[in-house]
């Protein structure tokens, strides 16, 4: 009954956009021996009228015997990246009775390719393009495949994105060499929304990071941000182990929406694990209760948040209100650094106290808090802003 009561303009938006598109496909591939076949690793464009041009990949194997008609079919899971962050997955198959070309020889053949859902714009994407036409040439140990069809997209409920602003950010990742950081988003409102991650190294430079997705819908990726389109009420999982080396630094999230989360970051030998809420205050003051005695230590994760470098004033007083140290902190624009309290701080070994860090005006900082046990346990401690 409500739905009936909505503007037109608003139902309309509720529902699955469908577009009518022709595929095209340029691509070249590197052909492997594997088990049974020729493995072809195929790169290339793929273009979607309505969608743009994409990165095309695509892994199949065809049988070795060249000059015959095959009796079993091709089937290979394709991936489109597209300029805006967007993936397209599908698979394309080519059913059996395809010549199978020798050297220098090209084939034609009846394809189909199937829409398996995406990421961003994608998500949950459906469609099908039944009846494609794929030429592919066998050049030495390459391959020339060209291919074009038509069909329809189905996207749900598709989002225009707006200008995604700053959401809020988290004041500490560790990646790699045993650490791992997962991020947890969530769409806390009622429409579409976009959420943009932007990863930064101590520096304030774009930290290119290792990307996996847990729950599936986008390809591993190396990159230094990612967005996806979520629906209201949906949650999108970024998980990043990274190599042999750590990188740590600090992460923002920009949405044109309603989005929130927290970061965890996990040591896995020890399978210890710490949780980093989003950091949304606009403060310029943030204090850190700390507790140095009985074999407990205090570790510091302090970041930019503004572009430009930022002085942090530091302010540490002991249990009793004393001033015991002093500091001056400066970072780069969008910088981290990270640090143990009592090793820079000796006049805080064996005590309780606070420290605190005030940024200059217009600027802005994320702090985080890590206490630590003597066993290696630990957990983090979140800043209070004043």
């Amino acid at each position: 009954m409500i739905r009936i009561t909505l503007p037109l303009i608003l139902l309309s938006a509720l529902l699955p956009a469908q577009t009518n598109s022709m595929f095209t496909i340029s691509a070249t591939g590197t052909v492997t021996s594997v088990t049974n076949g020729k493995g072809v690793l195929l790169t290339g464009t793929a273009t979607l009228t309505g969608f743009g041009t994409a990165q095309l990949t695509s892994n199949f194997t065809i049988p070795t015997s060249g000059g015959i008609v095959a009796s079993t079919p091709i089937a290979a899971t394709a991936v489109l990246v597209f300029s805006t962050g967007d993936v397209l997955l599908g698979q394309v198959v080519v059913p059996a009775g395809y010549f199978i070309p020798q050297l220098g020889q090209t084939t034609s053949a009846a394809a189909s390719f199937t829409i398996a859902g995406g990421s961003g714009e994608f998500v949950n994407a459906s469609g099908s393009f039944p009846n494609l036409t794929v030429n592919a040439t066998i050049t030495g140990n390459g391959a020339t495949v060209l291919g074009s069809g038509s069909g329809t997209v189905l996207t749900p409920s598709a989002h225009t994105v707006g200008t995604p602003s700053y959401s809020g950010s988290f004041a500490h990742f560790a990646s790699g060499a045993g650490w791992d950081t997962i991020i947890t988003l969530v769409n806390k409102g009622t429409a579409n929304a976009q959420a943009q991650v932007n990863f930064y190294n101590e520096s304030g430079s774009p930290a290119t990071l290792p990307l996996d997705f847990p729950q599936g819908g986008a390809s591993s990726t190396s990159a230094p941000t990612y967005s996806q389109v979520l629906k209201p009420g949906a949650v999108l999982v970024i998980d990043s182990q990274g190599g042999a080396t750590t990188s740590v630094g600090s992460a923002q999230l920009l949405s044109d929406g309603n989005v929130s989360g927290y970061l965890i970051f996990r040591y896995l030998p020890t399978v210890q694990e710490a949780a980093v809420p989003l950091q949304v205050q606009n403060s310029s003051t943030y204090t850190l209760p700390f507790d140095n005695t009985g074999g407990i230590s205090t570790g510091i994760a302090l970041s930019a948040t503004s572009t430009t470098s930022t002085a942090v004033q530091v302010l540490v007083l002991n249990d009793a209100g004393t001033t015991i140290a002093t500091d001056t902190i400066t970072l780069p624009g969008l910088g981290h650094t990270s640090f143990v309290l009592g090793t820079r701080y000796t006049s805080t070994g064996n005590v309780r106290g606070t420290i605190q860090f005030q940024a200059p005006p217009g600027a802005e900082i994320g702090v985080i808090g890590i206490r630590a046990l003597a066993s290696g346990a630990y957990t983090t401690i979140p800043p209070i802003g004043n």
